[in-house]
C-alpha cells in the first residue's frame, strides 16, 4: 500500500537565509502542458539516474554537498530535479518502526541524510531543501492522502488531522508535483518494500488529486489552488471518489458508472470501466468476501466493445465484499497483471437463491490472441448466449481451417462429464459449435484450438450460455474426429442410437468422396450430401468413416454408442 502518516506530528523545516537562492513565489495555477510533454520517455534520464545512484557517502555530510554532487551532470532544472528525486527514492527508506510506534525519527533534512530513513515529512522537506540549495523553487505541501491507513468507508472531514506531505516544484514557470515517499516504495504489512516508481515524478494534477488533497491554510479556497486543477474539487468530493491504482492512471483506465469507492447493491449491479486508449490487452476480475473467501460464481465480465469492460456483480447474501479489477498492459516486456481498481461492495440482498455463474476471472469471449488461433475479431462480439429450448449454435468466422474441440461446464458442476454435448462444424471460412444443455442454469462453452507447433489443444475462447429450459430428453452428440475432412452431420443428430433400428444417415462434405458406415458405402449425391440407411447393431459402437478419394484409406469421422 502507498504510505502516509496517521497524523502530521513532525515539525516543519525552517528554511533560513542559509539556503543558497530564494525566488519570488509564483502563484499556483494549472499548466497547459502534461508530463508526457516534458518527459516523453524516462530513458532520457538514464545518465542522470546513473550518476545519482553512484553518490558516495562522502557527499552526505550536508544537504549542500549532496546537492552539489547530484547536479554535476545536469544541464537544466529538469535534470536537477530528477537527480534529487532519484537519489531520495533510492537512499531514504520509510521509517516503519517510527510510523507504527507513533514516534517517527527526526524529519530535519540533515538528520534524514544521516539516518537514511524518515516518514513523508522528511522525504518532502529533504527534496525541498535540495532544490533550494541550487536555486530551484520548491515547497512542501501537507494534506490528506489515500495511503496506507486509508479506508473508503471512513469519510475524510475538515476536522481530521492531515496525514501526508509531498512536494511541488517550479519548472519552466509551472508548479509540478513530486511524491518522493510513494516513489521510493510501499508498506506491506509493517514492512517497507523498496520499489522505485516513475509515476510519482512530475505527476499530472488530474492524476495526483486521486490520492492527494492539499490542506495547509485551513482555508479551502486558498488550499484548492495547490490542486493545480482548472476545476478544483471539494474535500467532500475527494473523500467520496474511488481511489484508482497508479497503473489505472498510467494506462488511462477510468470508472464510468461507479466513481465512489463503496458500492451498495440490492441484488445486481452493472459496472462500466473505460479503456479509451486500448492500453489493456486482457483483464482479470476478482470477487471475494472481505475475509478473502472467493465468490467467483457471483461476478461475470465481458467486453462491450474494444474500449469498454462491463462487470455484473450479483452478491448471493447480505455481506461485505471486495471487487478487484486487474489489467495486463499491451507490452511485450511484461506478462504481469496490474492492480487497477478496487471497490468495497456492500450487499443488502436477502434473496434465498441467486443463480451462480461459471467461475471465470477473465471476460467472456475475450481472446487477445485471436489472430494466432485463426479467428477474426467477430469471435469476441457476442460473449453471452441464451439456449432457447436447451440448445444453441455459435458461428465464429475464421481466417483458415482450424482444428478445435468444444466443451461445456455447468456452473454448479464444473467437473461433470458433459464432453459429448457439443458438435463441431469446420470449414475454412468459419467454425460452428452446436451445444445442448441437460439441465437449467449457466454454462461455460469453451473452445480449444489445436496448435500445429505441439499438436495439443489449448483453451482459446469461452462463452457464457444461459439455459432457462432444457430439452426432454436431452441427447448428446457422437464423438467426433478429423475436422479436416469438413464433414457435417445432418442426421441422426443424437447419441446414443437405439439398438437394432433402421436409421437414415446424412452427411455433408466438400472434401470426402466416400462415406462408409457399418459395412456400407454411401455415394455422394448433389450438393456434397451423402445419404443412406443402416440397421444398427444390438450393442457396442457404430463408427462412421470417410475417404478423400475413391481408393484412399478410410479415416474415422464419428462414433455413435448403441443403447439397448
Amino acid at each position: 500500500m502507498p504510505i502516509c502518516l496517521e497524523k502530521k506530528k513532525e515539525k516543519k523545516h525552517d528554511y533560513s537565509e542559509s539556503d543558497t537562492v530564494k525566488k519570488e513565489e509564483v502563484i499556483p495555477r494549472p499548466s497547459n502542458t502534461k508530463k508526457k510533454d516534458i518527459v516523453p520517455d524516462p530513458d532520457i534520464f538514464k545518465g542522470i539516474d546513473e550518476h545519482a545512484l553512484k553518490a558516495s557517502t562522502s557527499v552526505l555530510q550536508s544537504a549542500s554537498e549532496l546537492a552539489k554532487y547530484l547536479v554535476q551532470q545536469a544541464r537544466n532544472d529538469l535534470e536537477r530535479i530528477r537527480a534529487f528525486y532519484r537519489w531520495i527514492t533510492e537512499n531514504i527508506r520509510y521509517d516503519t518502526d517510527g510510523f507504527f510506534s507513533g514516534k517517527p525519527s527526526s524529519c530535519e533534512p540533515e538528520d534524514v541524510l544521516r539516518s537514511g530513513k524518515s516518514v513523508c515529512q522528511g522525504y518532502a522537506d529533504l527534496f525541498t531543501t535540495l532544490c533550494r540549495k541550487v536555486g530551484i523553487s520548491a515547497k512542501t505541501i501537507t494534506g490528506y492522502a489515500k495511503g496506507y491507513s486509508y479506508h473508503p468507508e471512513i469519510s475524510i472531514t475538515p476536522s481530521a488531522d492531515t496525514n501526508h506531505a509531498w512536494n511541488v516544484v517550479l519548472l519552466n514557470g509551472d508548479w509540478r508535483f513530486v511524491e518522493c515517499t510513494w516513489g521510493a516504495g510501499h508498506v506491506n504489512g509493517q514492512t517497507f518494500v523498496k520499489e522505485f516508481t516513475e509515476f510519482y515524478f512530475l505527476t499530472d494534477p488530474e492524476h495526483f488529486i486521486n490520492a492527494h488533497f492539499p490542506r495547509m491554510e485551513m482555508n479551502e479556497e486558498q488550499d484548492s489552488k495547490w490542486q493545480l486543477l482548472w476545476k478544483p474539487i471539494s474535500l467532500t468530493e475527494y473523500s467520496r471518489r474511488l481511489k484508482l491504482g497508479k497503473d489505472a492512471m498510467k494506462y488511462d483506465v477510468t470508472p464510468v458508472s461507479h466513481t465512489s469507492g463503496v458500492l451498495e447493491i440490492q441484488s445486481e449491479e452493472t459496472i462500466t470501466i473505460k479503456d479509451e486508449k486500448m492500453n489493456i490487452e486482457n483483464w482479470i476480475v476478482n470477487f471475494c468476501l472481505k475475509d478473502g473467501t472467493e465468490m467467483g460464481n457471483y461476478v461475470m465480465s465481458y467486453l462491450q466493445d474494444q474500449t469498454t469492460l462491463k462487470i455484473i456483480v450479483r452478491p448471493p447474501t447480505q455481506a461485505k465484499y471486495i471487487l478487484k479489477i486487474y489489467g495486463k498492459p499491451k507490452m511485450k516486456q511484461t506478462k504481469l497483471y496490474k492492480n487497477l481498481i478496487e471497490y468495497i461492495v456492500k450487499s443488502n440482498n436477502e434473496a434465498k437463491h441467486v443463480k451462480p455463474y461459471p467461475c471465470r476471472k477473465q471476460p467472456w469471449a475475450s481472446c487477445p490472441e485471436y489472430e494466432i488461433y485463426g479467428f477474426t475479431e467477430k469471435a469476441m462480439e457476442t460473449p453471452i448466449y441464451v439456449a432457447k429450448g436447451g440448445e444453441v449454435r455459435i458461428t465464429i468466422p475464421t481466417t483458415r481451417l482450424i482444428d478445435i474441440m468444444a466443451k461445456i461446464r455447468h456452473s454448479l458442476d464444473a467437473d461433470g462429464n458433459l464432453e459429448n454435448y457439443c458438435l463441431v462444424e469446420a470449414v475454412p471460412q468459419y467454425i460452428a459449435v452446436e451445444a445442448r444443455f441437460p439441465k437449467e442454469g449457466f454454462y461455460e462453452l469453451e473452445i480449444l484450438v489445436k496448435k500445429e507447433s505441439d499438436g495439443h489443444y489449448w483453451p482459446a475462447i469461452s462463452y457464457l450460455v444461459d439455459c432457462p429450459t432444457t430439452m426432454d430428453p436431452c441427447y448428446g452428440f457422437p464423438v467426433q474426429y478429423n475436422l479436416k475432412y469438413q464433414c457435417r452431420l445432418l442426421e441422426p443428430r443424437r447419441n446414443p442410437l437405439p439398438a437394432e433400428t433402421v436409421i437414415t444417415f446424412r452427411f455433408e462434405s466438400p472434401i470426402c468422396q466416400k462415406i462408409f458406415v457399418s459395412g456400407k458405402y454411401f455415394d455422394k449425391t448433389e450438393k456434397n450430401v451423402f445419404e443412406g440407411t443402416i440397421s444398427t447393431p444390438d450393442s457396442g459402437d457404430l463408427v462412421v468413416f470417410g475417404s478423400v478419394n475413391g481408393n484412399g484409406s478410410l479415416q474415422g469421422l464419428f462414433k455413435f454408442s448403441i443403447s439397448n
